[in-house]
């Protein structure tokens, strides 16, 4: 009877001893899973022009027949890059872009934003971008940005994109109002390198 009862423990300690070296296995094979999440990184060269839907600094062009009309933004260059994480089905992450004014008042705009792409096929993705523009120059304020794009992959990591910005920044008191708001919308055309960092 003893020795049944000895038989029996050790069975037990012998199946509990298996279902720990699976667990472990399980853990191992999640861990290695996790540290072998694709990373994608992203530069970025666009052009960009905008409409200004407020006008309190009576800043050129309006497209209107006053000062105050809707008014045609400077045109820009963008100059972006940004890290992805996960596979190309849905991959995000974090980018900063550099804006610089290439007409009228010299500005410089510097945009830490959080990005999401979803891939629609091999080649075709959009994307979904949320991030604070903080304008440099010529005066330091902030701002709030929106952007959505699409992006199509040509050949060794480059490609075309297209994306539209919704934007709002807060300037300067005006004799009208302490604190201005300034809504922006804005289309911005331009190719991308990207460059698989992991596998």
């Amino acid at each position: 009877m003893r020795k049944r009862v000895v038989t029996a423990m050790a069975l037990a300690a012998s199946l509990a001893s298996i279902g720990d070296e699976r667990r472990a296995h399980a853990e191992a094979g999640a861990s290695r899973a996790e540290a072998s999440l694709p990373l994608s990184g992203l530069l970025s060269l666009a052009i960009g022009r905008g409409l200004r839907f407020n006008n309190p600094y009576r800043l050129e062009t309006p497209l209107g027949d006053t000062a105050e009309s809707v008014s045609l933004a400077a045109t820009y260059l963008d100059i972006a890059g940004g890290l992805l994480f996960g596979e190309r089905d849905f991959r995000h992450g974090a980018a900063l872009a550099g804006d610089v004014a290439l007409q009228g008042i010299g500005q410089f705009v510097l945009t830490p934003s959080y990005l999401a792409q979803f891939g629609l096929t091999d080649t075709l993705a959009v994307s979904g971008r949320v991030g604070v523009p903080v304008v440099v120059a010529p005066d330091t304020t902030l701002g709030l940005e929106a952007a959505v794009g699409s992006s199509l992959a040509l050949a060794y990591g480059l490609g075309a994109q297209v994306e539209l910005v919704g934007s709002v920044y807060f300037g300067a008191a005006t004799d009208e109002t302490s604190i201005t708001t300034i809504p922006m919308l804005s289309l911005q055309l331009g190719v991308f390198f990207e460059h698989g960092v992991l596998p």
